[in-house]
């Protein structure tokens, strides 16, 4: 499922590739996949995207015409701005028409993402309860102290919670609490003020490196140039049998999901 630095880097991309380009038509290609509310503004389309905006992993496009695009790309979701013909695209669940040739299809195998036209005074209810952005200055060691304080789960669940920290997830956090020498497995509340510390600085430093090499490309993800991100290749824990410091890499589940950490690096 792409994460806060991909989602960061498609919303870049395409700020830079649709800019100033109205949005004349919105397709729905797959049943579900596009969400109108009851009280969109008329007529929606033509409209210019007067602003770009992401919320944890959801990517928001605020029209000129008091609407917004509200895109949440999921387990498998892709945008991939393209200037050819090819709408018959495997996969393609959604098609954003721009200018000329211009388009922006919506690629999603699993076909659980989602495009939501609402009224811009509406966007907060569309919204899962989200925690502050990791890069933003909200997000200190008093605050994660706060908010973990009553949290008996372990570190790596509470840092995937989106009510704690908006934009987190599974690869990010093993490598998060890699850096900060931190057991996925250890009681939130049980951390001390200087580990606390230790996870806001490594949240900071990993995702701020991952968003510089354009995110990870593990499986699905992918630029709205339909490239791969960088990051994959600095990654130190997830998916590695090997830690940087040579020690076996193991991999447990939490939550359903796969942990990897080295239980040297990480007493």
């Amino acid at each position: 499922m792409p994460e806060l630095p991909e989602v960061e880097t498609v919303l870049r991309g395409l700020r830079k590739k649709i800019n100033g380009m109205p949005i004349c038509q919105l397709d729905s290609l797959y049943k579900g996949t596009v969400i109108y509310d009851k009280d969109i503004v008329q007529p929606l389309f033509p409209a210019e995207v007067t602003d770009y905006e992401r919320r944890g992993k959801y990517i928001i496009l605020h029209l000129a015409s008091k609407n917004a695009l509200i895109i949440h790309l999921r387990m498998t979701g892709k945008l991939i701005y393209t200037e050819e013909d090819n709408e018959e695209a495997k996969h393609v669940r959604a098609l954003l028409s721009l200018t000329g040739c211009a388009r922006v299809l919506f690629n999603d195998i699993r076909t659980f993402g989602k495009i939501i036209v609402t009224p811009e005074s509406k966007i907060s209810g569309y919204l899962p309860k989200l925690g502050p952005e990791p890069l933003s200055d909200e997000f200190d060691d008093k605050y994660l102290k706060a908010a973990l304080h009553r949290k008996s789960a372990p570190i790596k669940n509470a840092l995937l919670d989106q009510s704690i920290v908006a934009g987190l997830g599974n690869i990010y956090v093993c490598e998060i609490l890699y850096r900060a020498r931190i057991n996925p497995e250890t009681q939130a509340n049980a951390l001390t003020p200087a580990k606390l510390k230790q996870i806001v600085l490594h949240t900071k430093e990993v995702i701020a490196e991952a968003i510089s090499k354009n995110g990870t490309s593990i499986s699905d993800y992918r630029q709205v140039d339909d490239k791969r991100g960088e990051f994959q290749a600095f990654l130190q824990v997830y998916q590695k049998e090997t830690c940087p410091k040579g020690h076996p890499v193991k991999r447990i589940k939490q939550a359903g999901r796969s942990s990897f950490y080295c239980p040297v690096c990480q007493k």
